[in-house]
């Protein structure tokens, strides 16, 4: 019976009462995810309760997959299809969060410095700052984003340290931890004593279980830094291009002509950018999803919009008081 509760609980990710949930809501071994990993997307799945005589009928029969049936698809879902139809790439849950925090920052910072500086009557000077901004924040992102990845990274390692150290050190301790971590999903002592003994045969199935359970750590991708530096750099350049290319399309004088179209550019851009980040974000039903994500469009474009109204005040601020400074 132990060793069918371990097989079962290395499978399907997440113990509760005798059997194993395979929860929608947590990706592989207890990383938190809106979305699934490894085997597809798991939004359209729900999530299914295993008896313990499932449990074992399953080990006998070499089966792992629950046999419900899965629910219609979310609105989420068919965006995703989508996507990787007609691209074959399919993005990580974790890429689009880079790539959310790179476009997010590019369409808000550039926006409100291109806008400021149109205060000052030339589409050159915002050119110039506008281009320069934009390199300078696309290094500045990209390595922030490959410096928290990589201490992120370096974080699991030593957690993964000191899991061993504990589980050389002290066999009992780690067995507490295996106990403590069983007991609230309502496994009886002898499950718990079962599934511990079977653990303690093995450091490495112990520093295993203890990681993907107990701590709930899921090792990061080896490449995860620089594609979390390159996801967030790229996002952050398209983002921030977006406004700077009106100035570009006008000549030197009609700075405030660009000003406008970059101005209505950005209200759709913002807002569309807000919608469908919602949507692939949000777990609620299709209505309900819809009215949110309608709602983070126009919450993205007053953002935007509150960010370039504050630097054109700021610069035409700084503009009326530069002459009293002066005298």
């Amino acid at each position: 019976m132990g060793v069918v509760l371990l097989k079962n609980l290395f499978a399907y990710g997440q113990p509760t009462g005798a059997g194993i949930i395979a929860s929608p809501s947590k990706a592989y071994y207890g990383h938190r995810s809106p979305f699934g990993e490894k085997g597809g997307d798991r939004s359209c799945v729900t999530a299914t309760s295993l008896s313990s005589g499932d449990l074992e009928s399953q080990a006998s029969t070499g089966s792992q997959t629950p046999t419900s049936p899965n629910p219609p698809c979310n609105s989420k879902s068919w965006i995703r299809g989508a996507w990787t139809a007609l691209t074959g790439f399919r993005p990580t849950p974790r890429m689009i969060s880079d790539a959310i925090i790179g476009l997010a920052d590019g369409m808000t910072v550039p926006f409100a410095l291109t806008a400021g500086l149109s205060s000052l009557g030339s589409t050159r000077i915002v050119q110039l700052g506008g281009v320069a901004e934009l390199i300078a924040g696309m290094i500045s992102m990209g390595v922030g984003g490959a410096l928290g990845a990589k201490a992120e990274s370096d974080g699991f390692k030593a957690k993964m340290s000191d899991t061993l150290k504990l589980v050389l050190g002290s066999s009992a301790d780690a067995v507490d931890l295996v106990h403590e971590t069983l007991n609230p999903f309502g496994f009886d002592l002898g499950q718990r004593n079962a599934i511990s003994d079977q653990l303690r045969q093995s450091s490495d199935k112990m520093v295993d279980f203890l990681i993907r359970f107990h701590y709930q750590e899921k090792e990061p991708d080896s490449s995860r830094p620089w594609s979390c530096g390159l996801t967030i750099g790229l996002g952050y350049g398209v983002g921030g291009l977006i406004p700077l290319i009106p100035y570009f399309c006008v000549g030197v004088h009609e700075v405030f002509l660009a000003l406008y179209i970059s101005i209505g550019v950005m209200a759709v851009t913002l807002f569309l950018f807000g919608y469908f980040k919602t949507v692939l974000l949000a777990e609620q039903d299709r209505e309900k999803s819809t009215w949110k994500a309608f709602k983070g469009g126009l919450w993205m474009m007053g953002l935007g919009g509150g960010s370039a109204a504050v630097a054109v005040g700021a610069v035409y601020g700084i503009q009326m008081a530069s002459p009293a400074m002066e005298h």
